[in-house]
């Protein structure tokens, strides 16, 4: 990977992409937990070129991108909280995504895309920044962690039949 990283935010005409990283990125992670028919139910209602271009034209909805050279190699997504728990009385805003290519890891990408979402909610008026994580990825607890986000709770996750547990984690934005 090239280590010159551009960044910027997405636009409509990114939405084919960004379906494409999104399907890409999950299925590099998770794809080996799930069967076929559930991995499949899960990337077409999740990551189809026009649930891209909802997310895109939603004014609550943010979506920054990461690219070596002309290659995107990473995205980040904040927007609503969706997450099943009670946020309190604070502005609160959820970030939803932060996907990196597995070739593109361990250069930074993810923390500076992360830092990206934590001072947008900030500047949004957010005093809390929710996101949820699958409870066996530790590499990305362990990030979340270490730039102060905690547990606060766990859901369960559905892909396609498949139940997954996850944390909830927060992030006091003071």
């Amino acid at each position: 990977m090239d280590r010159e990283l551009t960044f910027r935010d997405a636009r409509e005409t990114d939405a084919a992409d960004l379906a494409d990283i999104g399907r890409d990125t999950f299925v590099e992670t998770f794809g080996h937990l799930y069967s076929p028919s559930d991995l499949k139910r899960y990337l077409d209602d999740t990551y189809s070129v026009e649930k891209m271009k909802e997310d895109l034209r939603d004014p609550q909805v943010e979506i920054r991108m990461a690219f070596s050279g002309k290659r995107m190699v990473a995205y980040c997504k904040i927007g609503p909280v969706k997450l099943p728990t009670d946020v309190g009385p604070d502005p609160a805003l959820e970030l939803h995504r932060v996907y990196v290519y597995q070739a593109g890891q361990g250069v930074g990408v993810g923390r500076i895309l992360l830092a990206w979402a934590t001072e947008r909610a900030r500047q949004r008026g957010a005093k809390n920044l929710f996101l949820g994580v699958w409870e066996g990825n530790h590499r990305a607890i362990a990030l979340y962690e270490s730039r102060g986000f905690e547990k606060v709770g766990t859901y369960k996750f559905k892909v396609g039949d498949t139940l997954d547990d996850e944390f909830i984690m927060r992030l006091r934005l003071n």
